[in-house]
C-alpha cells in the first residue's frame, strides 16, 4: 500500500530509511496537528493511533482490514520508545 508506486496516504515505506525519513518527526497529512512518530513519545504517535485505532483518528485503522497484532503494535511502541532510531 505505501509503495513508492502507490504512495497511499502521501506515504513511501518501501525501505527501511525511506519509512524513517516520512515517519518520525513528521506531520500526518490528513490530521492537522499530528505527528506521525514522535520519538520517545508513542501515545501522541499519530502512527500508534492509527495502528490502535484511537477514536481521534481521521480515516480508517491501518493496516485497513486485519489489524495489526498487539504484539506488533509493542514492537513498534518500543522503537517509538526507544527513540525511534533508524
Amino acid at each position: 500500500c505505501h509503495s513508492a508506486a502507490s504512495l497511499a496516504g502521501g506515504l513511501d515505506l518501501s525501505d527501511a530509511d525511506t519509512s524513517h525519513a516520512a515517519l518520525v518527526g513528521m506531520p500526518s497529512l490528513f490530521k492537522a496537528g499530528a505527528t506521525m512518530v514522535i520519538a520517545n513519545d508513542p501515545d501522541n504517535s499519530y502512527l500508534i493511533q492509527k495502528l490502535e485505532n484511537d477514536p481521534g483518528i481521521v480515516g480508517l485503522v491501518m493496516p485497513p482490514g486485519v489489524p495489526l497484532q498487539q504484539t506488533d503494535i509493542d514492537v513498534i511502541r518500543q522503537w517509538i520508545l526507544d527513540g525511534a532510531l533508524r
